[in-house]
């Protein structure tokens, strides 16, 4: 007889498949992985030689059918199964083909280009429909001259610049020969005017800005190093001003939550906004919490928080608790209702700091709309000299024309494990 109190049982075990599922196995990544560490396989979407041009994606297609063919060859001719090496490096030849051939079979685009589609509303059915493609340099923002009015027109365009030719035409600037056109200027005296944020101390080094790892390099012609220079001095000191803005807002917080009940929070109230059902235990606790926020409805005091919750700290199923970014979130709303995410607390936090240096209301919410134009343009000027920078950098280290090295799902996950990695022990309840 078997005793009951002895039986062994095994913990139940669950399998959990989340979007990324999709991309293991079917990109081929363990065969890409074993291929790239082949000596004497370009570990490159492509590589072009003497006019023609290796293919990684041919050869990991060559050696998949090679591989199903194998098994068979076996046992009619006794015959050993080559190694993915052997059989990888047999069929490089095979893998090298002409330009056209790379672009239009195998869907090769010439690093650092890309294609832009444009389109206008037809009239009649008004629905969009294409007008014509762009080519653009990407890490310019610049487009190339020509007309491209069918997708082949822009293949022939990639082929060609694939093995290094020009496309004629003309342009605002030229780049190894090739004449190119700024898709937008690059030009500090365009900001928008810069807002009055008190001047905070030297930018701390946590502060980030675009251009604050970034050297100078020479080639890009609408970027000289004077502006270069002018341009990271200014994203550096805008930083640190609106860094010490939001310290100086977030260390008076109680102040602000003071004036609460005169900074026009209730335009936020939406007369659809309803506290749901299974928020109707939870509702009680946050409402107690959040006191200066009495001009809010139930519904929208509970719909703000929610959405505030899952924009600023990406959390969905949150537990009621107080917190002052909420308040800054809030007044960011007020400046313009379209802010969301981390926009509408920086938003919040400028123009609580125009408050708490005696700006009136109407004031600071000017200073909160006008810091975000103003900082948005700043980073995008920034981002986008940046960008040309890092390009070129590694542009002048080429030696040949080669696409970008050969990456893998599983190189993301490796880099996600060696960096801050930590375990977590997730406990879910069921409904069955």
């Amino acid at each position: 007889m078997s005793d009951d109190k002895h039986v062994k049982t095994e913990p139940p075990r669950m399998l959990f498949v989340d979007e990324y599922s999709n991309f293991l196995g079917g990109l081929n990544d363990t065969l890409k992985e074993e291929l790239r560490k082949v000596s004497g396989v370009p570990n490159a979407t492509y590589l072009v030689n003497d006019g023609k041009v290796f293919v990684f994606d041919k050869l990991v297609h060559l050696v998949k059918e090679r591989q199903k063919e194998q098994p068979h060859a076996q046992l009619q001719e006794m015959a050993r199964s080559l190694t993915v090496e052997e059989l990888a490096l047999s069929l490089i030849a095979e893998a090298t083909v002409s330009a056209k051939e790379a672009v239009e079979a195998w869907g090769v685009v010439p690093v650092p280009y890309q294609t832009e589609t444009l389109a206008a509303m037809d009239t009649a059915t008004l629905e969009s429909r294409a007008t014509g493609r762009l080519i653009l340099h990407r890490p310019f923002n610049a487009r190339m001259p020509g007309d491209f009015q069918e997708e082949g027109d822009v293949k022939a365009a990639f082929a060609n610049l694939l093995v290094g030719g020009v496309l004629p035409g003309s342009g605002d600037f030229t780049y190894r020969g090739q004449p190119m056109t700024l898709r937008d200027p690059l030009d500090l005296a365009l900001l928008p005017a810069r807002p009055e944020i008190p001047e905070g101390p030297a930018a701390e080094g946590w502060v980030y800005t675009a251009l604050g790892n970034v050297e100078f390099e020479a080639g890009f012609e609408p970027v000289s190093e004077v502006m270069f220079n002018a341009v990271k001095e200014t994203e550096a000191k805008w930083r640190g001003d609106i860094a010490h803005a939001a310290k100086h807002a977030q260390e008076r917080a109680a102040e602000v939550w003071a004036q609460a009940a005169g900074l026009r929070l209730e335009t936020l109230n939406d007369p659809t906004d309803e506290v749901p059902e299974y928020g109707e235990e939870e509702f009680p606790q946050l409402r107690a919490l959040y006191p200066e926020l009495s001009m809010l409805s139930d519904g929208t005091l509970y719909s703000l928080f929610d959405v505030f919750q899952m924009e600023c700290h990406f959390i969905n199923g949150w537990a009621a608790n107080r917190d002052d970014d909420f308040l800054f979130y809030l007044l960011g709303k007020v400046a313009d209702r379209k802010n969301d995410h981390d926009t509408a607390k920086e938003v919040g936090e400028w123009v609580a700091d125009a408050l708490l240096h005696g700006a009136t209301l109407d004031a600071a919410l000017e200073i909160g709309r006008s810091a975000d134009r103003y900082n948005q343009a700043i980073g995008k000027l920034a981002h986008r000299i940046a960008d040309a920078m890092r390009f070129l950098a590694e542009d002048k280290k080429a030696t040949d024309l080669r696409g970008r090295t050969i990456t893998t799902m599983g190189d993301t996950f490796r880099i996600g494990r060696k960096y801050n990695a930590t375990a977590m022990v997730v406990e879910q309840k069921l409904p069955f």
